[in-house]
């Protein structure tokens, strides 16, 4: 899997392109907003766009999604089953504040702790990790982990938003992250790149 980076929408989230190098088939996960690159990237490489992934439904994570879905028309939206409310409500995803206008997302696939899907030869697991939304996911891929506002590079995504709850993000993070082998890299929704190791030996909210 090879995954190319940006920083997009009002709070600069980390936004991915990932793709199976052999099949040219791939993903993108959380645009918070419209970024040109992506879709030229896309282009350049030749990559077909199977899945726009949502982490969760914060607005800051969802920005780009309806221009994506113009550029990449054969790509389905996926997010997991308990982000319904937030992707439908800019009351509680934040997005009128954020972007002046609501936002909001009606996803083509809905998913569940576990779920599978491919892209090419890569396999995309699901991952129920709530704590900072009640939706909250991780995907695993290739030896990383997608995760969101889940887990930081030294920190974990806020818990006094709606949906959020302190000692079940922990536990999110302890039984579904740490579970993995110490050089999974971390690719977070905001901040830097981490592994499993580092934060398991390091990260001072779990």
């Amino acid at each position: 899997m090879k995954v190319k980076h940006y920083l997009t929408g009002p709070l600069q989230v980390n936004t991915y392109l990932a793709f199976d190098e052999k099949t040219k088939k791939g993903f993108i996960v959380d645009p918070g907003g419209y970024e040109s690159r992506i879709t030229d990237d896309a282009e350049k490489e030749h990559i077909e766009i199977m899945y726009i992934i949502l982490t969760h439904g914060h607005g800051d994570h969802i920005g780009g999604v309806a221009r994506f879905r113009q550029d990449f028309p054969n790509a389905d939206v996926v997010a997991y089953i308990d982000e319904k409310e937030m992707l439908s409500d800019p009351a509680l995803n934040s997005s009128s504040e954020m972007f002046g206008h609501p936002v909001t997302v009606e996803p083509d696939i809905w998913v569940t702790d576990n779920k599978e899907l491919q892209a090419g030869e890569l396999k995309l697991t699901f991952l129920h990790t709530p704590g900072h939304t009640k939706g909250g996911m991780c995907i695993y891929a290739d030896g990383c982990i997608f995760s969101g506002d889940t887990l930081f590079r030294y920190s974990i995504g806020r818990t006094d938003f709606y949906g959020g709850d302190y000692r079940i993000i922990k536990n999110s993070i302890k039984d579904r992250l740490y579970v993995f082998p110490d050089d999974t890299v971390v690719l977070p929704g905001h901040m830097g790149a981490t592994t499993i190791g580092e934060e398991k030996r390091g990260n001072p909210f779990v």
